[in-house]
């Protein structure tokens, strides 16, 4: 008679190290079908835009020695750089002369903006102070450039013709 419950514990008896999670786990609305994960570029893209209208056409072109700079700066922003330290490189390559996808080149190998700044002789904190307001102007002009879309959300009917609360 007392075999049985002991058979019993033995089965649902577990070690205190199996009951370490690894931090997966299923929740009731896994298996249901949710919205595509996308990843956001449209953002990126459009300080991109905003960039290029803060700062001037000749200047733009001097920099980044392409005729399509929003295009230059959007590669450089989807390949990691920053966008204050991707303002910062571009002040920077404006005042030194040096070609910004060179400057885009050494900075990994620099050790960060500051060891950039140093080599080519400039103020790293200057620049990265003028580059944040580069890139707050910038932002304010985001939404002018980001698509919007005026369809009802998913799911939603649109509102009743003259349903207007007053």
């Amino acid at each position: 008679m007392l075999l049985i419950p002991l058979l019993i514990l033995a089965l649902f008896y577990s070690p205190v190290s199996a009951q370490v999670s690894l931090g997966a786990g299923l929740s009731p609305d896994s298996f249901m079908r949710g919205e595509e994960v996308f990843v956001d570029g449209l953002s990126e893209e459009a300080f991109a835009w905003a960039l290029t209208v803060e700062v001037s056409s000749s200047v733009l072109y001097c920099v980044f020695r392409s005729s399509a700079p929003e295009a230059e700066i959007f590669r450089h922003l989807r390949r990691g750089i920053y966008r204050q330290e991707l303002a910062a490189l571009l002040l920077l390559s404006q005042e030194k002369g040096v070609a910004f996808d060179k400057l885009a080149a050494e900075l990994p190998g620099a050790g960060g903006f500051g060891a950039l700044a140093k080599k080519h002789g400039a103020d790293a904190a200057d620049l990265f102070s003028r580059g944040g307001l580069l890139k707050e102007a910038a932002d304010l002009r985001l939404p002018l450039f980001l698509a919007v879309s005026s369809f009802p959300a998913q799911g939603y009917p649109p509102a009743p013709e003259g349903s207007d609360e007053k």
